[in-house]
């Protein structure tokens, strides 16, 4: 008997907080794919990413908020970071 994780992963995927572009594009069995849209020079460039677990994907998410939260304090610090 296969589990129903689609509400599970659907509220994880509520918790990632970035501007970049992601979307849900399937759910079948226990795997989940998701493709993030990034242009590139005018170009799309879909990247697609599969997690075979609510964990796997868990930890994604907070990677990614984690890494938004570290851009956000670095535009509103007074360092420039490429200097």
């Amino acid at each position: 008997m296969a589990l129903n994780l689609e509400p599970i992963y659907r509220d994880i995927f509520a918790k990632l907080k970035t501007r970049k572009k992601f979307i849900i594009r399937s759910i079948e069995k226990n795997l989940l794919t998701i493709e993030q849209d990034e242009e590139i020079c005018g170009q799309k460039e879909p990247k697609v990413f599969e997690f075979k677990s609510p964990k796997e994907f868990e930890e994604f998410i907070h990677s990614e908020n984690t890494i938004e939260a570290d851009i956000i304090r670095q535009l509103e610090g007074n360092k420039m970071p490429y200097r």
